[in-house]
């Protein structure tokens, strides 16, 4: 299993005007042409899917076991939104079931717009 192993890690990805909107529609919300910034629910989705590439977890994810977010900003049209995680916890669970926390900032301009935790179990170690 090919993980990166960095005791911190920064990826970043700008939020275009098509997110939103798509997003939006996914929700079914018909005004979705006037938005002008993000939904905390596409936040956590953003750093959610950047993670998971990052990482690699197909194929390795069994389940998402809890998530915890407090959010302290929007990100808006044109901004770059960073995400900055960290794995802190590893427990075993049962036989070969791993228990992982990821710490998770969500960042725009060096302000934390959102921070979370991330519960994951795989059928392999990071």
């Amino acid at each position: 299993m090919n993980f990166i192993k960095q005791p911190n890690t920064t990826i970043s990805r700008t939020l275009y005007q098509t997110d939103i909107i798509l997003f939006q529609k996914l929700l079914g919300n018909e005004s979705s042409e006037e938005a002008q910034f993000s939904d905390n629910r596409q936040l956590v989705m953003l750093a959610i899917g950047i993670l998971n590439r990052t990482l690699n977890l197909e194929g390795f994810l069994v389940a998402v076991v809890g998530q915890k977010w407090k959010f302290y900003g929007k990100v808006m049209i044109g901004e770059t939104l960073s995400v900055a995680y960290q794995v802190q916890e590893n427990k075993t669970f049962g036989n070969k079931r791993y228990i992982y926390d990821i710490k998770i900032d969500l960042i725009v301009e060096e302000h934390v717009v959102a921070e979370g935790i991330w519960g994951i179990m795989l059928n392999s170690k990071l």
